[in-house]
């Protein structure tokens, strides 16, 4: 192909007789001249080049096309038909959201004018096309419509009046409203105005058009359900409690489901105390975060006819033994009352949970010595309880062990530790409850830098000023 173009522009060639040259090759061409104008643009360049105009600049510069010099300032951009294709099916695969890949379908179809027609909710149709100032939209039918798309699937290829599709409103595919339609997914089509028309390729394109709506339409589907399982697992929005300043951090192992086997609550009650847990089930991922919402709704039963914390670790035990449970829980319950001088009691109680630590006001910070077995799998266990004083401005934090087994990110021997941990709390004497967890997860996460880690929970209740 290059070789004959260089052989036009030396020999004077008309442009008239340039066109009957490359109107028979199997790739789409378009010439510019020296000034970037485009002079020539053969039939299939009018297809795969949609915005190439003579006389006009090239607005995408040939994207995704190769280029030619030739000679004397002049160049031709060209591509093949199955280079558009790969390059379509490329892009479109990527594309994992319905509404991308819709409005990608519509940008990238080999036509002046496109217009993707498909069934809607409730019997309604629906239809993707370029707006007068040139991004992509949907509209919507506003009364049901017998059937699919108007008989689109019936055949491979059919022309479309305008006439029957009167519900697509004031189109831009001109005063003929003639076009060709192929099918795309099941009981709809891509319609095509304007210009010149290949439809062997319209359908090859349609094809592929077709495969990367269906995955992401799936995708769609799977996000939706995977969203509405989740949020049942994600910790809720620490409530309001008066006299208390609540703060936490989450961050599951697994990025990608967001979700893990910690977890936290704290449950207001109508006489102002509130009860709160925070615990971590064995391993981490799916398996965990499903038997951790396990737990959590346990709890939450339990709290009904059970407000203190040793007994209420019994029943939970209890409960989820003759559920059949195969995972072990560790966790720290407590319930917190406000003191009418200032100040919360807290009475708490734990199963194989990491002790709970205080920050007192003067920057000492004391291990809450509180025990007992692990939880949901021994018929026999043993929880004791004890109670604890906060006066105004003291912090209560609740961790998993996640914090203290963080393995650093240069030395993979190396945990964080206790130490760590109870020197970087005394570090935040006089933080807000916010700033507490802001500060420990910033140390956390600065040792561990972007090594992987396990789930990995704090829960921060501080008392009033």
């Amino acid at each position: 192909m290059a070789q004959g173009y260089r052989q036009g522009a030396d020999t004077g060639l008309d442009l008239d007789a340039w066109r009957r040259v490359v109107d028979g090759f199997h790739e789409a061409v378009v010439v510019l001249d020296p000034e970037g104008v485009v002079r020539l643009v053969n039939s299939l360049a009018s297809v795969l080049f949609t915005q190439a105009r003579t006389g006009s600049a090239l607005p995408d510069d040939g994207r995704g096309a190769r280029r030619q010099d030739l000679g004397g300032g002049w160049v031709a951009w060209y591509r093949g038909v199955d280079d558009y294709l790969d390059d379509a099916a490329h892009r479109l695969a990527s594309i994992t959201d319905r509404a991308d890949a819709l409005r990608t379908v519509v940008e990238l179809a080999p036509a002046e004018h496109t217009v993707v027609v498909l069934p809607g909710l409730r019997g309604r149709l629906e239809w993707w096309r370029r707006t007068p100032a040139g991004d992509v939209a949907v509209a919507r039918t506003t009364r049901q419509v017998a059937g699919t798309a108007p008989g689109f699937t019936a055949v491979l290829e059919r022309r479309v009046e305008h006439a029957e599709l009167t519900e697509l409103g004031d189109g831009p595919w001109g005063a003929s409203g003639v076009g060709v339609a192929v099918p795309l997914t099941e009981g709809g089509a891509l319609v095509c105005f304007g210009g010149t028309w290949r439809v062997d390729l319209l359908k090859r394109f349609a094809e592929r058009a077709a495969a990367a709506v269906e995955v992401s339409t799936r995708f769609g589907e799977q996000r939706k359900t995977v969203e509405a399982l989740r949020a049942n697992l994600l910790p809720t929005p620490l409530p309001e409690v008066p006299g208390v300043r609540l703060a936490g951090v989450y961050e599951p192992a697994h990025r990608q489901v967001l979700v893990g086997g910690d977890f936290y609550d704290v449950h207001p009650r109508e006489d102002g105390s509130a009860a709160f847990v925070l615990g971590d089930v064995a391993g981490n991922g799916l398996e965990a975060a499903a038997h951790s919402g396990r737990v959590r709704q346990s709890l939450h039963a339990l709290l009904v006819v059970e407000q203190r914390p040793a007994q209420l670790l019994h029943l939970l035990n209890a409960a989820l033994r003759a559920a059949g449970s195969r995972l072990f829980t560790t966790l720290v319950v407590g319930a917190m009352v406000p003191v009418q001088a200032g100040g919360l009691r807290l009475t708490l109680a734990a199963g194989g949970h990491p002790a709970p630590l205080v920050l007192r006001a003067d920057g000492r910070v004391d291990e809450v010595a509180v025990h007992g077995g692990i939880v949901g799998v021994l018929p026999e266990v043993r929880f004791n309880q004890t109670t604890v004083a906060l006066a105004p401005g003291e912090t209560l934090l609740l961790y998993s062990d996640g914090l203290t087994e963080a393995r650093k990110y240069d030395d993979r021997q190396e945990l964080f530790g206790d130490v760590r941990l109870k020197a970087a709390l005394a570090d935040c004497t006089g933080l807000s409850a916010d700033a507490v967890s802001d500060h420990l997860r910033r140390v956390v996460f600065d040792w561990l830098g972007s090594a992987e880690h396990d789930d990995l929970t704090l829960l921060v209740l501080q008392a009033a000023p």
